[in-house]
């Protein structure tokens, strides 16, 4: 997915995913609230959703439903030079 800046942004917090009894990782796609798993967002941008669509064997709890969303994941982290201990945990002194 290309970096748009007309895309919708939401930040995601620990009770944002979820995880179904096989251990697979997963959050409510913000257009139609199907679930998104991490795979299907990394590789191909859409929610099972979408993609129980086009793929009859696409394990997903919800009925077969149209959704146009893209999904894409964004990391983004800083660095705290003044944590305490980063420099004990990295140098041992």
């Amino acid at each position: 997915m290309s970096r748009d800046d007309d895309a919708a942004r939401m930040e995601l917090g620990a009770d944002a995913w979820h995880q179904d009894e096989d251990g697979e990782y997963y959050i409510d796609c913000p257009e139609c609230g199907s679930a998104a798993t991490l795979p299907n967002v990394i590789n191909h941008g859409r929610c099972n959703g979408y993609l129980d669509q086009d793929e009859s064997d696409t394990e997903v709890d919800e009925a077969a439903m149209s959704c146009t969303a893209n999904l894409a994941l964004e990391l983004v982290y800083t660095s705290d030079p003044d944590a305490s201990g980063a420099e004990e945990a990295v140098g041992g002194e």
